[in-house]
């Protein structure tokens, strides 16, 4: 058999074109093993199954494919007989399958088994969401209120609490309409062929209207609970998600770079629903992500590379030994070392306690080393010890988002006695506002004394 097949997915497992070489060794030998009486049924029933198989999962991905069956084919040197295996003769079963038509089959196919019952909603409205990810998205949301406010003043749990409950409506709001508009895109892609709106879980327009509530709830959520500023933060979020961001990503490689916009607004939101205002803490949380997506993104988009331009995205990072994937493994290591100076940084503008500087060195160093090493074996083209790298940097860099949090939150500024009239290391907070350490003992003794 001959054709452009690519890679056939059928449910877990993936068949690649070497299946019909595979499938014609396999009747190669039939012809020795199989009686003749039965050869021709077995050989039939061989084909109607392949084709079956790679015509239907082929073209949700690659609609250009064609399994048709050579008209002169033979597995010895022997000329084909009246008892032996003809494939031409097979052809009157093994039409080639028109691709829309196996395409449409397929789509209604799924559709009739995706009866979703009551309680499936919830995860199928949180996949559609991209609940994890914007998980992710909301505990940076919190790590920025966290660290906004200093140790020694009055920590409010119910407004952090719905400040990552707005973050994470408005979050999954967004992933929900890119969801909607890139649903054919996906279709084609064996990672995200899968989803709810691909496989018709949900519709888009039932999709839409989820995504509408989401948005509109969480905004209201942060305006209400919080201040304006949070609110307008998160629905400019919603607004360059999916307006600027998701377009892009079938134009231009710059797309990563206005998505790390995306991502480097929530702590922002945290720090603007804790003090009221954008300090130069709230920047320095934003360029913290916005570095820290460099490498993420660009090691997962090299991994996907073959996906993403099945799906029609346009990505920076190329094959090994390539221009492209070299720009892409010097933008990992820049960032790298931007993160760097922003965690030397942070101490001085008094954010953190000067040990985080250290502690963050340890982080930023394995960090770069990874991307380093990503850049090294890129250079030296091999696909196999790229890939790995790549791997360990995109692992690796889930490891460093939420170690780095953590130590910035347990190192966040702390006050001192209020009649200095000075909050140390946190000069874009109101003095007036903060009860320090010394306000409270002075308090408490107020309070216990005798009358």
């Amino acid at each position: 058999a001959s054709g452009r097949a690519g890679r056939v997915h059928q449910g877990q497992r993936s068949v690649d074109c070497c299946s019909v070489l595979m499938a014609r060794s396999t009747l190669g030998m039939m012809t020795v093993i199989l009686p003749r009486s039965r050869l021709q049924q077995a050989s039939q029933r061989c084909f109607s199954i392949l084709q079956s198989n790679m015509a239907t999962r082929t073209f949700v991905r690659q609609r250009q494919f064609r399994f048709q069956i050579p008209r002169s084919t033979a597995f010895s040197s022997r000329p084909p007989q009246e008892d032996t295996l003809n494939l031409a003769a097979l052809e009157s079963t093994a039409q080639a399958i028109d691709p829309e038509a196996a395409l449409q089959g397929e789509k209604r196919k799924t559709r009739s088994k995706s009866d979703v019952k009551p309680w499936e909603w919830p995860a199928v409205y949180f996949e559609t969401g991209k609940g994890k990810l914007s998980s992710l998205v909301t505990l940076t949301a919190a790590a920025g209120f966290a660290i906004a406010i200093p140790v020694g003043a009055p920590f409010s749990w119910t407004g952090m609490a719905m400040t990552s409950a707005g973050t994470m409506l408005s979050a999954m709001s967004a992933s929900a309409f890119n969801q909607i508009l890139e649903r054919e895109n996906d279709s084609r892609m064996v990672r995200t062929g899968r989803r709810p709106l691909v496989v018709g879980k949900i519709s888009p327009l039932h999709a839409s209207i989820a995504a509408s509530f989401a948005g509109v709830g969480g905004v209201a959520l942060l305006a209400v609970t919080t201040n304006p500023l949070a609110a307008s933060l998160a629905a400019a979020n919603i607004g360059i998600y999916t307006s600027l961001y998701t377009p892009m990503k079938q134009k231009t490689i710059w797309n990563t770079w206005v998505g790390a916009v995306v991502g480097a607004i929530p702590p922002m939101i945290g720090w603007a629903a804790a003090t009221g205002d954008l300090g130069i803490g709230a920047f320095v949380m934003g360029g913290l992500l916005f570095s820290w997506q460099m490498p993420h993104f660009l090691s997962l988009a090299y991994m996907m590379r073959k996906e993403y331009k099945l799906g029609g995205y346009k990505m920076m990072p190329g094959e090994p030994s390539t221009p492209e994937l070299a720009r892409a493994t010097m933008a990992c290591m820049r960032h790298c070392l931007y993160l760097e100076a922003m965690c030397v940084g942070a101490p001085l503008l008094g954010m953190v306690h000067p040990i985080f500087a250290a502690e963050a060195t340890v982080l930023n160093g394995l960090f770069a080393y990874l991307a380093y090493d990503f850049h090294q074996k890129g250079l030296a083209g091999h696909p196999a010890k790229t890939n790995t790298s790549a791997r360990k940097l995109f692992l690796g860099s889930l490891l460093y988002l939420p170690l780095l949090l953590a130590f910035m939150v347990y190192h966040r500024c702390a006050t001192v006695p209020a009649e200095s009239e000075d909050v140390h290391g946190c000069p874009f907070l109101d003095a007036s506002k903060i009860v320090s350490e010394h306000d409270k003992q002075t308090m408490k003794r107020n309070a216990s004394s005798p009358k």
